[in-house]
């Protein structure tokens, strides 16, 4: 009788470990590295309310959704905070931009989950407000279920705290002791 229950919860545990390969394969599947039809939205059009697997920040009157967060002010201009989003966002894991827009200051991307590699719809858009101020909408939402269980929340507010922390400073190596330093700090 135990010997038929340790193999009736082998199998069990054989059939969940299939499942999850099966559903890690299914993910990988080329279409999922492309945009579905609707999912590549103008934040400033987005009305509420988001469904509950998704999550928005974005500079006050830029989009109307209720409860969206607010995206703080940068003190630099559209372009700047442009090029520091795309660098963030790359190097972020398991990320694939999928459309990226300079001059609109765009990018849209797909950040997919660790395990089952869940796909998750990123969209930011740089918002300038003035020729050295300027702000980011970000929009986040899971591709499948209902409920993301604040995974999107946790990447809008961790990718506007990393873009609001100061900006590291690159200090050139110093130069080997008898030798004059290179003009450009190298």
């Amino acid at each position: 009788m135990a010997r038929g229950i340790r193999i009736g919860i082998l199998i069990a545990v054989l059939a969940l470990i299939a499942a999850g390969i099966g559903l890690r394969v299914a993910m990988e599947r080329p279409a999922e590295a492309q945009l579905l039809p609707g999912e590549d939205v103008s934040i400033a059009s987005l009305r509420g309310p988001l469904p509950p697997n998704a999550f928005v920040a974005c500079p006050p009157h830029y989009c109307q959704v209720p409860g969206a967060a607010a995206s703080p002010v940068f003190p630099v201009a559209a372009d700047g905070l442009y090029w520091r989003a795309v660098r963030l966002v790359t190097e972020a894991p398991r990320v694939a931009i999928i459309a990226d827009d300079p001059r609109q200051r765009r990018v849209v991307l797909i950040q997919r989950s660790a395990v089952f590699g869940f796909p998750d719809i990123v969209i930011a858009e740089i918002v300038p407000l003035g020729p050295s101020q300027s702000s980011l909408a970000l929009y986040s939402r899971a591709r499948y279920g209902r409920y993301d269980f604040g995974v999107n929340r946790a990447r809008v507010e961790h990718w506007l705290a990393r873009l609001a922390a100061p900006a590291p400073q690159y200090n050139p190596p110093p130069s080997p002791p008898g030798r004059p330093a290179k003009p450009g700090g190298g």
